[in-house]
């Protein structure tokens, strides 16, 4: 102990005061007990100046400084992987990686404590998220997902204030979900807290971990009857370098494939793009398709070797084979592009440099083509039976448009044809063509045609009037002669007809004397001008341009969610126009297909043309149904609904092969330690020597400011007063 003093005032001056006191106290005494007789009162005098004194030495603020060792108290996080791919086999005595933490994290523990120190040992377990946990509640790996960046992360905002020595890591390092565990190693080793990273499993592929997994199923949602459906997966693969894969496209509802592809899997690599799977939907309604790549011997799961979601086929597909000859390229180019911006359209393209072979007749058979476009291609490129098959075709419901061109009509050498019979115009060889020298042609639209559907190619009639005028002018047409039956819809401003109509049996036929394509590249305005034209054409030709009823839809943003994904619903209302209805109300509710499930009511929330609404899914995994009804005025106008799968994303089994690479890197970004399990105990008995020290701590004792010191003080200052008074003193 160290004495120690702190004077309110500079010593001279507590002095001064002190001695200054004293005589004021003893020359008040002396004059008013003067004439006291006995040795009272010197008592008192001496209770007086024993409370000055302990006055004057409170002024001086004594204490007294004991200095005192400490030990200081720390604590070790031990952090266990408990995600499900912890309970892949493969460590050492047949034992899984989990029970091998299990065993590690136990033996840890016990080292610690056998150590003797103030060490004390956090045990956390984690996947998603994270929870204590002791040795023995570390029976099974269940999670779906690990989160190391998470787990590091919790382990730091539990404990700071315990003086984290060491946070002590047991994983397979197969981190894929939460926060970059770098960063949050980082932020650990920059607080002077190392982690030691103790690894379980291989990073090989062996034979427990040789897998094949179907990922990322990409098929639709929404297809039209007729129209190709591309199926696009991904697989991983895992430990069957060179083996060739065998995958199958099954459609519900139909006992054989209806697609099959082959796939070799690489030396090295284990994410394969599967493509070349295709279906042609014939009938319009909802279907489950499924993906499956057959098991191969050794897999570690076969239940992950196929993925299916929902394909929602919808009346109105439209196939349409565009044959071209070798002339205007631009506008076959153009023309294309404008007729595949509609996802209703499926368009299929045959150039012909010279005439066609027998085997474009399978092409042309009926039924196959709903429309067919003859652009600038000379008559004898299709033999007679070619041009028969299209003539029928028509006659049966198809659609036929033959554009203008230096090979187009009499031209082109169609007078006498099959094809020339169901034109909505009389051919005649050598009709020739109209072309200015300067200025080109303009197309305007007859009342008859501003009317029509096909050259409606605005939102109303004077605004398609306006669109036609802004439209460039055509460089030159064919000379056409309606015939008697057919309808003309445009002229040119000398009266020569540009576009003209004719109904022929059940099917219908389009004449158009020029090409489009001068329409795309004139401006923003023209570009729309000329989708429009050839939107309403297609359909036109395939009888698609009025449904004739309410259509009420459902859209979903996907259909398959995994747990714990949101599912985003669009309902909405259309008359039989297209046009948006409007004052609709929406019901929503989603059933899982199981026995006795129960619907679970979605809110919508209304938008200018449609009602939105989401649904989480947090139930149970399988197929599910969306419903919407909608009302007008308290009336049903129709109602909708759609399939969906909800599915356990097994995301742990992606990659089972253990990632000590990312162990490593931990510990090197903390200032810690990347080691096996065997070494753990060893590197934790270090720790007293290397990390725990003691140190010295100062300790204050005030001897003036404590409660024996002021009852002192107050003891002798009322004993002086009590004299004082019993004996009569002033």
């Amino acid at each position: 102990m160290t004495p120690a003093f702190d004077p309110i005032l500079p010593w001279p001056v507590v002095a001064v005061l002190a001695a200054l006191i004293v005589a004021l106290t003893l020359l008040a005494y002396r004059t008013r007990l003067g004439s006291a007789q006995g040795r009272w009162p010197w008592i008192a005098v001496g209770l007086r100046l024993a409370a000055l004194a302990l006055v004057v030495f409170a002024a001086t603020r004594p204490a007294l400084l004991v200095l005192r060792k400490i030990k200081p108290s720390a604590t070790v996080v031990f952090l266990t992987d408990t995600s499900s791919s912890m309970n892949l086999g493969g460590e050492a005595g047949g034992l899984t990686r989990i029970a091998a933490a299990r065993r590690t994290l136990d033996e840890a523990i016990q080292t610690l404590e056998s150590i003797g120190t103030d060490l004390t040992a956090r045990s956390l377990a984690f996947d998603a998220e994270v929870r204590e946990a002791s040795p023995d509640q570390l029976t099974d790996a269940k999670g779906r997902l690990t989160a190391i960046g998470t787990a590091l992360d919790e382990a730091l905002k539990r404990y700071a204030a315990s003086n984290i020595l060491r946070v002590v890591l047991l994983s397979d390092g197969a981190s894929n979900a939460g926060p970059d565990p770098t960063l949050i190693a980082e932020t650990l080793g920059n607080q002077g807290i190392p982690i030691i990273a103790v690894g379980f499993g291989s990073e090989a592929a062996g034979p427990e971990n040789r897998d094949i997994a179907v990922r990322d199923l990409e098929a639709g949602p929404i297809v039209y009857a007729k129209t190709q459906l591309e199926v696009f997966a991904k697989l991983d693969v895992r430990g069957f370098p060179g083996r060739t894969l065998q995958a199958e496209l099954r459609v519900e509802g139909q006992a054989e494939p209806v697609a099959r592809a082959s796939l070799k899997v690489p030396d090295r690599g284990t994410e394969l793009n599967l493509r070349g799977l295709k279906w042609t939907p014939q009938n319009p309604g909802e279907t489950k398709i499924t993906l499956s790549v057959k098991p191969l011997d050794g897999e570690l799961l076969a239940s992950n070797n196929e993925s299916s979601t929902f394909v929602t086929v919808l009346k109105g597909g439209i196939s349409v084979l565009y044959l071209a000859g070798q002339g205007s390229p631009w506008e076959r180019k153009f023309a294309a592009r404008a007729v595949r911006s509609s996802e209703k359209i499926q368009l299929d393209e045959i150039v012909l440099f010279e005439p066609a072979g027998p085997e474009l007749d399978a092409e042309l058979q009926p039924g196959k083509y709903d429309v067919f476009i003859l652009g600038d291609l000379p008559a004898h490129f299709l033999s007679s039976a070619q041009k028969r098959l299209i003539a029928d075709a028509v006659r049966q419901g198809a659609g036929l448009m033959m554009l203008g061109g230096r090979n187009s009509f009499g031209d082109g050498g169609w007078a006498g044809t099959d094809i020339a019979e169901i034109l909505p115009v009389d051919i005649h060889p050598g009709d020739g063509q109209i072309e200015p020298p300067n200025g080109g042609l303009k197309v305007i639209p007859n009342p008859l045609g501003l009317d029509s559907y096909v050259l409606r190619i605005g939102p109303d009639r004077s605004a398609s009037a306006a669109l036609w005028d802004s439209l460039p002018p055509l460089a030159g047409i064919n000379r056409l002669q309606p015939k008697i039956a057919a309808r003309l819809w445009a002229v040119t401003p000398q009266g020569d007809p540009v576009v003209a109509a004719l109904e022929f049996g059940r099917g219908r036929s389009l004449a158009f004397a020029g090409e489009t394509w001068p329409w795309y590249r004139a401006s923003d305005q023209a570009r729309l001008g000329h989708l429009n034209f050839w939107r309403n054409a297609i359909l036109w030709l395939a009888h698609k341009e009025d449904e004739g009823e309410n259509q009420v839809r459902l859209e979903l943003d996907r259909r398959r969610v995994a747990l714990g994904q949101k599912l985003d619903l669009t309902a909405s209302a259309r008359d039989p126009k297209g046009q948006p209805l409007t004052g609709v109300e929406y019901r929503a509710t989603i059933t899982r297909l199981a026995p006795d499930a129960e619907p679970a009511t979605i809110p919508l929330t209304p938008t200018v043309d449609a009602a939105r609404g989401a649904f989480l899914a947090t139930g149970e995994p399988g197929e599910y149904r969306a419903e919407v009804t909608a009302t007008r005025d308290g009336e049903t106008i129709g109602s909708a609904s759609a399939r969906f799968l909800v599915y356990d994303d097994d995301r742990e089994l992606r990659r089972t092969a253990a990632d000590l690479t990312l162990l490593e890197s931990l510990a090197q970004a903390s200032n810690g330690l990347f080691i096996t399990p065997e070494q753990l105990n060893d590197t934790l008995k270090k720790l007293p020597d290397e990390l725990v020290a003691d140190y010295e701590t100062q300790r204050e004792i005030r001897l003036w400011d404590n409660w024996p010191f002021l009852l002192l003080f107050t003891t002798l200052i009322s004993a002086e007063w009590f004299l004082r008074k019993r004996h009569g003193w002033p």
